[in-house]
């Protein structure tokens, strides 16, 4: 039985702060579902980091110390290869990587691994961009620097780059639109005409529902408040399933715990 009672999502931005397609929402298992209880905009990265450390506790009425299990848009580690290529680099682990890259801007780590902006990860499966392209690479180096800071100040565990047994704090990497493709949800990203977004709800019920209409409108209307739902969705449906990528054993071991891992519900993997 899991030991979460809540979850967590997260859709990530790298762009220039302050922002407005950074969203986080919060839901709560409720006899046997999700209900999203709290669907914010976050201006500022770091207010990411204190609100998935203790912030959202003020949403819910959590008690201190209840753990939550969070999704996050975003990927965690570069491709092995990139990693083994940092010059000077003495721990080849991810939180060497994760420290190396906390310490430098997303232009002049892209410029320093030249040929690999296409790159691959492992995990990265079923349409995800290489953590380096152009269109993804500040995300990616940001949200390893944000990680870094995070598990500098709160009791966190990143799975599966660094573990840390019995955290409140759980993280794992979610791939939004993958999760699209394998819940079978319906529908296009945004309303694409009037009244389009009165029938759009009906297409997210079935995974989760919302504390207030209000939460639902936005989820159905600005397609980053509705990642952030799916991230959450995807958090809560991996809730028992969270040793995934050693379960499955499709890249070794330590590739995982270097790289990071796209956790997709378990019923979309056979």
């Amino acid at each position: 039985m899991s030991r979460f009672r809540y979850f967590g999502g997260i859709d990530w931005s790298g762009a220039k702060e302050p922002l407005s397609n950074l969203w986080t929402a919060v839901g709560e298992e409720r006899d046997g579902r999700l209900c999203i209880v709290a669907l914010c905009p976050q201006p500022f990265r770091a207010d990411v980091a204190s609100y998935v450390a203790e912030g959202w506790r003020r949403h819910t009425g959590a008690a201190e110390g209840e753990p939550i299990l969070w999704g996050a848009d975003f990927p965690f580690g570069l491709p092995s290869v990139a990693v083994t290529g940092i010059e000077g680099l003495r721990d080849r682990s991810w939180r060497g990587m994760a420290s190396w890259v906390a310490d430098r801007p997303p232009e002049e780590i892209r410029a320093g691994m030249d040929g690999l902006h296409k790159t691959l990860r492992g995990t990265d499966t079923g349409g995800a961009m290489a953590p380096l392209d152009l269109r993804l690479y500040k995300q990616t180096l940001e949200g390893i620097r944000s990680l870094w800071e995070l598990l500098d100040a709160a009791e966190v565990s990143l799975l599966p780059v660094a573990p840390k047994p019995d955290a409140p704090t759980v993280m794992i990497e979610v791939y939004p639109q993958g999760a699209v493709k394998d819940l079978g949800i319906k529908g296009s990203r945004v309303p694409s005409r009037p009244g389009e977004v009165r029938a759009r709800p009906a297409a997210l019920r079935p995974f989760f529902s919302f504390d207030h209409p209000s939460m639902e409108a936005a989820a159905c209307t600005l397609e980053d408040a509705r990642d952030a739902c799916l991230a959450c969705a995807v958090a809560w449906l991996c809730r028992d399933d969270l040793d995934q990528p050693f379960r499955l054993n499709r890249i070794p071991r330590h590739l995982a715990e270097l790289e990071g891992w796209i956790y997709r519900a378990p019923a979309a993997l056979g």
